[in-house]
């Protein structure tokens, strides 16, 4: 208990430094949240995205589902006793097609969702530097989403291609590794502990793999929307970008984190309890109000996670954007309230004073926004 006690007050010693050396960064990262919530509450229209990409999944998840079965039924049926599934003799090129249909399906559910990131990163930059997030802008209008859709449609479609391709290769090896591990495990038997260590590890690694191929798509998809690049421009661009202010990143990775947890806790633990509360008073007759409650707490939860992703999207655009007009010599007008603080006090004065009253600068990015 000694050893166990002098280990935690190590941990939290380390961790009151970091939290007491990172602080402005904090800051830094609580006010880019801010200008988050600010963006997505003057945006609503940006809500409808997430079910524009359900509305897409159905059609190709019910195609691709007829698809299979049919391919999977050609063959002879083969009975075999105490199974559920009956085996099928069929040709063997059918199960490159089958693994080719999959693939197909992985690429395209990731290009939809490569797509809707792209379109939510582009209007919140587009938001940032149109001075909308600043109290005396009086710019209306200039953010449109069906620019940011064309952009992605007619600009950029190859970009998306290649960052969404690359998280299907990431999926299909984790399901080919899958497969392979479930038909090792009926050779080695599921008490063979060497082969649960190394298939543990292999997981961890993949896992890794696919963490960070999304990660660098994400930012890859910031940077093409600012600068017009291409994707491994932009993917070069993003990772020099946060090795340049890997503090600023981290923590607001962090506090993203931890909103985005709390308001998905919030959302679920709250619809679990009204459903609770409804169940008892409307149907008393129920005696486990517990069961319908836990189904409404997996569907809040799962639109929960869909709205909250763009407010994570959005936050790490607006670091972005700001990280960009920090870099530069321009003015610096437009940025958001709670990110002007941030900004060198002298140098946000100087820029205040060589616009004229009451005239509001439109071009206050770069060329490329």
């Amino acid at each position: 208990m000694i050893a166990g006690a002098a280990v935690v007050w190590v941990i939290t010693f380390i961790y009151m430094v970091v939290i007491c050396c990172q602080w402005n960064n904090i800051r830094l990262g609580a006010s880019v949240m801010e200008a988050a919530g600010t963006f997505v509450s003057s945006n609503p229209r940006i809500g409808i995205l997430p079910i524009v990409v359900y509305m897409c999944f159905c059609p190709i998840i019910v195609w691709w589902l007829f698809t299979s079965v049919f391919l999977y039924s050609i063959g002879t049926p083969m009975y075999e006793e105490n199974t559920f599934v009956a085996k099928i003799d069929r040709p063997a090129y059918l199960d490159y097609v089958l693994w080719y249909i999959l693939f197909g399906l992985f690429w395209f559910c990731a290009f939809v969702i490569a797509v809707q990131k792209f379109v939510t990163v582009a209007t919140t930059c587009m938001w940032f530097f149109s001075g909308q997030g600043s109290e005396n802008s009086d710019a209306t209008g200039e953010v449109s989403i069906m620019l940011a859709v064309k952009w992605s449609m007619f600009k950029h479609i190859g970009s998306l291609a290649m960052g969404s391709f690359l998280i299907a290769v990431v999926t299909m090896i984790k399901v080919v590794f899958e497969y392979f591990a479930a038909q090792q495990e009926k050779v080695a038997g599921k008490e063979n502990v060497a082969f649960k260590a190394i298939a543990c590890c292999i997981r961890c690694c993949i896992w890794c793999l696919d963490a960070y191929v999304k990660f660098i798509n994400e930012n890859a998809y910031i940077q093409i929307a600012l600068h017009n690049s291409n994707f491994c421009k932009g993917a070069w661009e993003s990772f020099y970008l946060m090795i340049r202010h890997g503090g600023r990143f981290g923590s607001a990775a962090i506090v993203s984190f931890l909103m985005v947890w709390i308001g998905k806790g919030c959302i679920v633990a709250l619809s679990v309890w009204l459903t609770i509360l409804l169940v008892q008073e409307m149907h008393p007759e129920v005696t486990m109000p517990l069961i319908p409650a836990v189904f409404v707490g997996i569907f809040a939860y799962v639109v929960a996670t869909l709205f909250l992703n763009i407010f994570s999207s959005s936050a790490l655009a607006i670091l972005h954007s700001f990280i960009l007009t920090e870099d530069q010599d321009g003015p610096k007008d437009h940025i958001p309230e709670s990110l002007k603080p941030f900004l060198d006090s002298e140098d946000f004065k100087d820029h205040e004073n060589e616009s004229e009253p009451g005239l509001k600068k439109k071009n206050t990015g770069t060329e490329d926004v």
